[in-house]
């Protein structure tokens, strides 16, 4: 099965699209939920006096990284059945897109608590494990979309010729991809007990 590169750009235009998505619902929010969110992400961001000493210590890493790979692991086993399971085809795409909005959400407070120096927390927190996780995941949610699609054309008798799908491919790339996106998982748990 050849990977088709048209749908990886829509994905990332559509990926991009959520992030300024986040950021601007979160310019756009007023009120004393905000407020709260500020507070508590500036209480974080700014600890004195052995502050953040107490948030690390109480993040192990491992058990951090494993919370981290469970999550990434669920939804790509979903994603690696939706060919074959097609009601969990909208599952990558979906969050990858909230990822996306959430990523930017954060970057965007981060941003508008700290002030410039919001942009040295977004590079050393944020920053890393996404650039490392979206893409990957545009490349599987288009993979998965494509076999799904293949699928549902030969079912619908559409498309006899169809291109049977090549599952020790298809099988290898999801590997692949679980692998990158779990060496993010480990980047990302660093960052968290660490920053």
């Amino acid at each position: 099965m050849k990977l088709n590169y048209k749908p990886i750009v829509v994905l990332l235009f559509a990926l991009a699209v959520s992030i300024c998505a986040g950021s601007f619902f979160e310019v756009s929010m007023t009120g004393d939920g905000k407020q709260q969110l500020e507070n508590m992400l500036s209480g974080l961001l700014n600890a004195e006096n052995g502050g953040s000493e107490n948030v690390q210590s109480t993040a192990s890493f491992a058990g951090c990284f494993f919370r981290i790979l469970a999550k990434n692991l669920v939804v790509i086993a979903l994603a690696y059945i939706s060919p074959v399971v097609l009601i969990t085809l909208p599952v990558l795409p979906t969050f990858m897109l909230l990822r996306g909005l959430s990523f930017g959400f954060s970057a965007a407070m981060t941003l508008e608590v700290t002030g410039i120096r919001g942009i040295l927390y977004i590079i050393t927190t944020l920053l890393p494990q996404n650039l490392i996780q979206l893409p990957v995941y545009c490349a599987l949610t288009a993979l998965s979309l494509q076999a799904g699609a293949v699928r549902i054309k030969r079912a619908a008798g559409r498309k006899r010729n169809a291109m049977q799908l090549d599952a020790k491919r298809y099988s290898l790339i999801f590997l692949t991809g679980l692998g990158v996106i779990t060496l993010s998982c480990l980047l990302e748990a660093f960052l968290v007990t660490s920053v």
